[in-house]
């Protein structure tokens, strides 16, 4: 019946909805609301395993739980994993829940599973989640086996340096930090895994190189804060300056008077001949590099005065500022000059922004709905397009996008701009670009009939007015940016054409060269195959007779170690490969526990290491792995391995001498 003040006040009291739920129930956890008690039952299930059991089991189940929701939610809201931004925070929360897994005993992937159940669970009030489910469900999939190929090099890693110590060691600081920071292994994880085998960590020294790393991160922080110093001038410019008005959609050329000089990160009243700076006008033409599209080049030009702008860019938000030198006279603040945007350029950049709606549309309609932009670069040479998808293209795929481009094309679509509130934009069914900003009023982009559209995007770049003048569209290479990002490079008009020309001009030459006609290159190009593999196969055989007699002589000079016989040899004009090949001969001809130890001058003026032994030539104390290291640290090299099989080099083949020596010190 009283009102308590809370004894550290703030607006926010903590009592969310999932609280709230909680307390209605009269239950003490938000763990036990609906959803997060679904997911955790999901997650008891999967790893067999009972909330309560202990203090270490609820933590695991709890972040397994919380994480499978938060990173559904994050890939419906078109969200990707990446080393930045919220693509990190997503990683982070993700790779999480998977170690945690771990610590539960996973011994497979089952990420997917948990994130199926949380689709399940919300979708009738997030209907996101159920339009997105394969899109969440591929790249949770993708995630997941990456991060558990970097957890089994981890481990390998790991497991080497365990195998040096023995139960009550410590495993340094500096190798846990190489776990965290090469391999992605988080330190909880290694501390388990040395639990196990009753060896400490050195968590201090880990926490030093953490350290050191954050002190380095924050050098070249503030180095690069020094080089963009000059951006708080824009600030100050933009306090006092208008912003300015663009009229590129309609014309490519303006009257327009200087407002502002930017030189070296300083305003000035005047720039002269040979002198480089940035100018910003009241009204421009020219296209601000944003959105993927690259800036205008062009002039600005008055009486004997021409600036040549090489860049445009925005600063400060609204300002545009036209990046460039004098090429002759001197530019003011407050003249009329006039703007003139290069306009070949400028049709060539138009021609690929447009490329880039038909591309996103055509994407969609080949590989489903859970396509989205993640990213774009249009140049006046080159269109490139990210987006999501968890797998690469098939050929068959990539032509049949190509192929829907090129159908808009031919078709003559005609491409139309509107203005319109955001709201009707969204209603409309245009696409809009996850995370960014749009104002109240949008302008939307449109290849088709109003109301039989191919291609309706937010945008506020530029674009031909009808399809047809793209010319052609030909991709060039699709390939990966992410576990869940695919990117693909293209071309359009003249840039497709000088494309397609320089791969005839190719195939005119191969054709040349091989004494063909060009519809038979590919044949007379299978049949030279054929004959490489038959060379190959001769010279191997040729090399294997002629290394019988090496791999006798090697035999004949064994060091006798009692339980086992080791054979070191030093050999000229072998590879790694070749010493691996000899290696399995030597245990082929053995009929007893053998090692050995070889060292070879490479083809390419360096050194290669191998050192192996059979199991029971380990079991008797030989330690490949101990051996390279003990060689490459005495003479400067680097390999490592483990104990049955290690491969080192030096980059000093005339240190051969010295390591077969230091060699048979160690096993004497």
């Amino acid at each position: 019946g009283t009102l308590v003040d809370l004894p550290h006040q703030n607006v926010d009291t903590g009592m969310g909805l999932e609280r709230v739920s909680a307390v209605l129930k009269g239950e003490t956890s938000s763990y036990k609301s609906d959803v997060l008690n679904t997911l955790i039952k999901t997650a008891e299930k999967i790893f067999s395993v009972k909330l309560g059991a202990s203090e270490a089991t609820d933590i695991s189940l709890r972040i397994i739980a919380d994480h499978a929701r938060a990173v559904s939610f994050m890939l419906a809201d078109g969200i990707l994993p990446s080393n930045e931004g919220r693509g990190y925070v997503l990683r982070r929360l993700l790779r999480r829940a998977v170690f945690h897994g771990k610590l539960l005993g996973a011994t497979h992937a089952f990420f997917s599973e948990m994130a199926q159940q949380t689709i399940t669970c919300m979708q009738k009030a997030y209907p996101e989640l159920a339009e997105n489910k394969a899109h969440i469900l591929n790249v949770v999939q993708a995630e997941e086996a990456r991060f558990l190929e970097t957890l089994a090099t981890g481990e390998a890693y790991l497991e080497e340096a365990l195998s040096e110590l023995v139960q009550g060691d410590t495993l340094s600081g500096a190798t846990t930090f190489v776990l965290h920071d090469t391999y992605g292994f988080p330190i909880d994880l290694t501390e388990e895994i040395a639990r196990r085998k009753g060896i400490l960590v050195d968590r201090a020294g880990f926490e030093q190189a953490m350290e050191e790393q954050r002190a380095r991160a924050r050098e070249a922080s503030a180095t690069a804060e020094d080089a963009w110093s000059n951006v708080d001038i824009w600030t100050e410019v933009s306090e006092k300056t208008d912003p300015s008005a663009f009229v590129g959609y309609d014309r490519l050329a303006s009257s327009a008077t200087v407002v502002g000089i930017v030189k070296e990160g300083s305003e000035v009243e005047c720039l002269q001949a040979g002198e480089s700076g940035e100018v910003l006008l009241d009204t421009t033409p020219f296209y601000a590099e944003k959105g993927g599209q690259v800036g205008d080049t062009g002039l600005l030009a008055k009486d004997g005065m021409v600036f040549q702008v090489k860049d445009t860019l925005s600063k400060a938000g609204d300002l545009v500022s036209h990046v460039g030198s004098v090429e002759k006279g001197t530019i003011s603040v407050g003249e009329v000059v006039e703007a003139r945007v290069d306009s070949e350029r400028r049709a060539l950049i138009a021609r690929n922004h447009t490329a880039t709606h038909l591309l996103d549309a055509a994407l969609t309609r080949v590989l489903g709905d859970h396509v989205k932009q993640a990213g774009s670069l249009v140049t006046d040479t080159h269109l490139r397009f990210d987006f999501t998808h968890y797998e690469q293209l098939t050929k068959e795929e990539l032509a049949h996008v190509e192929d829907l481009v090129n159908d808009a094309i031919i078709a003559a679509l005609p491409v139309t701009t509107e203005v319109m509130s955001i709201d009707m934009a969204r209603k409309s069914g245009a696409v809009q670009l996850f995370g960014e900003k749009y104002g109240e009023e949008v302008r939307i982009v449109t290849a088709g009939a109003l109301d039989n559209w191919f291609s309706k995007e937010f945008c506020g770049g530029t674009h031909v007015t009808n399809t047809s003048q793209l010319g052609f569209f030909k991709i060039v290479n699709e390939s990966s940016v992410g576990s869940a990002a695919r990117r693909i490079e293209a071309v359009t008009s003249k840039g497709a054409l000088t494309y397609v020309n320089d791969l005839l001009q190719g195939l005119f030459e191969a054709s040349s060269l091989l004494k063909v006609p060009p519809r038979d290159i590919v044949q007379a190009a299978q049949g030279m195959k054929e004959r490489e593999a038959k060379f190959k196969a001769r010279l191997k055989d040729a090399i294997s007779h002629a290394g019988s007699s090496v791999v006798d002589e090697i035999m004949g000079a064994a060091l006798d170690c009692g339980a086992y016989r080791t054979f070191v040899a030093k050999l000229e004009g072998k590879d790694a490969k070749e010493l691996r090949a000899l290696w399995d001969r030597l245990k082929e001809k053995s009929e007893r526990p053998v090692a050995c130890f070889l060292i070879a001058s490479t083809p390419q003026g360096k050194t290669a290491l191998l050192a192996a032994a059979t199991k029971e030539a380990v079991e008797a104390g030989f330690n490949a792995g101990k051996l390279i290291k003990e060689v490459t640290g005495a003479l400067g090299g680097r390999g490592g391995g483990k104990p049955d099989f290690a491969q080192g080099g030096l980059d000093d083949p005339s240190l051969r001498d010295a390591a077969i020596k230091r060699v048979k010190e160690e096993l004497s």
